[in-house]
This record gives C-alpha cells, structure tokens and sequence, in this order.
C-alpha cells in the first residue's frame, strides 16, 4: 500500500539557515558530458532565443529581428566547447553552468550569440539534466543527516522515487522557467523506529515546501524553499 502526502504536512523544520556557497555562472560543475542537439539557448536584455536541432537553428528576437526561417549550420568543436555557425549568426555553447539573468534559474550550459560583432551572453540546455540521477539527502534545512539515514532522492522524466529514511517514495515533479515543483508524494506504509519516523516526517515537510534548486560550489544540489533557503541539500 502506498500513502499520499498533502503539499501541507503537520511537521516542523528549520529552513532558515543560509544557502552554502552557490556555483558562480560560467563555473564547471559537473555539467551533463557532451553537447548534444536539440538544445535551446536563450539570453535577456535584450532578449533572445535559438532553436537549435539538426535540422538548422532558428533564431528569435523582438520586433521580428530574428531569422524567421531555419538556418542551416556547420559545427566546430573547441575543447568540450559546441560552436555553430550560420550565415547570420554563430552560438557558442560552453559546458559551464549558468543561471538565467532574470529567474535565477541554473542551466547546464553557457551561451554566447554573436551577431554583426556584437555578442549577447545566455544560457543553455535542460535545467532537469542538472537534476537528472541519484542524490543521497544530506542535509534537511540547516541540520546534517547521519551517513546511515538512507534518504536518498532520484529525478529522470519528471518523476522522483527513492527513500524517505523510512518508505520508498514516488511521485512527479515539474519545471517551469522560474521554480521546481514536487509532488505529491506518496510512500509506502512500512513501520520503522521512530528515530527513522522522525526523519521521514522531517523529509517529506521538505519536499513539500520546495520551490526550486540549485547547484553549490562543491556540486551540491540545494532544493530549496519558497524563501530561498535550502530545504534540502544533497550528494551524487
């Protein structure tokens, strides 16, 4: 049997410790290995958008300055670095991560649009694959877990399964391009000590609360809560 946790649990925990110390755009922070099309890349002010797939890149920018058709392209590699180039433009796509200028939210890959001379910086690539795999829980809010808790939390096509420290756990979660959303979650119905209990309870308030991620100097992947602090901090 399983259990379906509300997005409101009657469980308490300090969320308010600040964030560790966050990657800096354009660091190298375990990205997803190798570039691979389709991609997007976009960047603000102005803004900007590029389509990118096999197929050819297409290019968008207000006022209809963009290239309304499909541009075919030929690839350069320089190091990990993707460059492709078109007859009007050329985008660079560096293995760095980047977060949106805007929403704060991180992506895989740095971008680069460079058009008549002028280049405009932006990111790139699938936020999930920055979440994408297994991750050990090794924080809840301000406090460490014991190494032997087992809270352990995999992401892949917009489900998480794994285990609360307690049950195994199941449900979705969904990316807009601002926040991280999870749930519900459901368990399964499994006694356990109450230490583990506690935990578990501990656990799933977190993942209730959660609004977003990102991405620590050290690689760590922070969930975190409506007010910006780390809900959950975890380890591949």
């Amino acid at each position: 049997m399983t259990r379906s946790f509300p997005l409101l649990l009657c469980a308490t925990l300090a969320l308010h410790a600040p964030l560790p110390a966050t990657a800096q755009d354009g660091a190298a922070v375990a990205p997803p290995p190798g570039i691979t099309l389709p991609l997007t890349a976009r960047g603000n002010e102005p803004f900007w958008s590029v389509e990118a797939t096999v197929e050819g890149l297409r290019l968008s920018e207000p006022e209809g300055k963009g290239s309304l058709r499909i541009l075919p392209f030929t690839q350069e590699t320089e190091g990990d670095s993707l460059i492709l180039i078109t007859s009007d433009f050329t985008l660079r796509i560096d293995p760095q991560l980047c977060r949106d200028s805007m929403s704060g939210m991180p992506h895989p890959y740095r971008a680069t649009l460079t058009r008549a001379s002028a280049g405009l910086n932006g990111c790139a690539g699938d936020p999930a694959a920055l979440l994408a795999g297994d991750w050990t829980v090794t924080r809840l809010g301000p406090a460490p877990l014991a190494d032997v808790s087992g809270v352990i939390l995999a992401f892949a096509d917009g489900q998480v399964s794994g285990n609360s420290g307690c049950n195994r756990l199941t449900g979705s979660y969904s990316l807009t391009g601002e926040s991280l959303s999870l749930g519900p979650i459901a368990t399964t119905r499994m006694a356990c000590p109450a230490p583990q209990m506690e935990t578990e309870l501990a656990v799933l308030a977190a993942l209730a609360s959660v609004t977003g991620f990102d991405i620590a100097e050290d690689g760590t992947l922070l969930l975190t809560s409506g007010e910006g602090m780390a809900a959950l901090s975890a380890r591949r």
